[in-house]
């Protein structure tokens, strides 16, 4: 296999003053897939997935400046698109329809995965004193799924790939991390080189990483390929919710003291996070064994 990849990179920037500058940077760039993602299953076959194609990214961002003698402050928007991902997964999946037994170890293939990245973010730092400084930061994006990219299974228990067409998959969030991010900060440096500083950190809209294959057809049709006779739209759109993380507060501190011996230097730092033993989630996925409205709608309601 061999990939043709081409990028392209443009910058901008213009000082109205010292004190305010703006700066601009475009982008195009292409990669080879990872080699991770060109096999179906490089233990068991020499199975190339179908649809590989060069990834590309392209993005814009723009950023303000602002330089003060006391404070500094910096804002900045982005907005990143990536296509033409390919992601391969390995599960057992329970409710497979188009094959006899319904169950198999499958390799999923979601081929042609648009993502989009979207936010702003904003930093600012006073130095109040020669001794104290504050410093805030502000994180706010959208990081989604951008298309609805096709879904095969293959596997060593049947002959043929299954394809189940169109994940449904645009619009869902991202999920490896919050989304939104705020942090207050304080620092104090004594001319006696000792120094503290402590930050308090806040995080949300986290998101569990939903899986692809109840997204597809599959998860409305029985093993013999027919639609559930009982299948609510109303009861699997709940089911299919994706999972929100709770919103959480993180508070750290750092200290630290520096000696001179001799024309040498000797420093101590010490380090507290998560001082108020703040139990919070950072990230998941849906299990992907339940493939179907039934067994899923089972599952969800058992005790445990």
């Amino acid at each position: 296999l061999s990939f043709m990849a081409s990028g392209v990179k443009a910058g901008f920037s213009h000082r109205f003053t010292g004190r305010h500058i703006l700066l601009m940077n475009v982008n195009y760039l292409e990669n080879a897939p990872p080699i991770k993602n060109v096999f179906s299953n490089v233990r068991v076959s020499n199975d190339l997935v179908k649809a590989l194609r060069s990834n590309a990214l392209y993005g814009i961002d723009l950023k303000y400046i602002w330089r003060h003698p006391i404070i500094q402050a910096t804002l900045s928007g982005y907005f990143l698109k990536l296509t033409g991902l390919t992601n391969i997964s390995f599960y057992y999946a329970d409710g497979i329809s188009g094959i006899d037994s319904g169950t198999a170890f499958v390799q999923e293939i979601l081929e042609g995965i648009d993502k989009r990245h979207l936010g702003i973010e904003f930093g600012i730092e006073a130095q109040v004193i020669p001794t104290i400084k504050l410093t805030g930061v502000a994180s706010v994006g959208q990081y989604t799924y951008d298309n609805n990219p096709n879904l095969l299974l293959s596997s060593s228990d049947f002959t043929d790939g299954l394809d189940f067409g169109e994940a449904n998959l645009k619009d869902y969030k991202i999920a490896g991390g919050p989304q939104r991010a705020f942090s207050l900060g304080f620092e104090y440096r004594d001319p006696n080189y000792w120094w503290f500083g402590t930050t308090a950190n806040f995080m949300s809209n986290a998101y569990v990483d939903v899986s692809p294959l109840t997204r597809t057809e599959n998860f409305y049709l029985d093993t013999d390929g027919l639609p559930f006779p009982d299948y609510d739209p109303a009861l699997a759109k709940e089911l299919l919710r994706q999972e929100k993380f709770d919103s959480y507060m993180v508070w750290n501190a750092v200290g630290g003291k520096s000696w001179k011996v001799g024309d040498k230097y000797i420093s101590l730092f010490v380090s507290l996070n998560n001082i108020l033993n703040k139990k919070f989630k950072t990230g998941g996925y849906e299990q992907g064994r339940n493939a179907n409205y039934r067994n899923l709608k089972q599952d969800v309601s058992n005790d445990k």
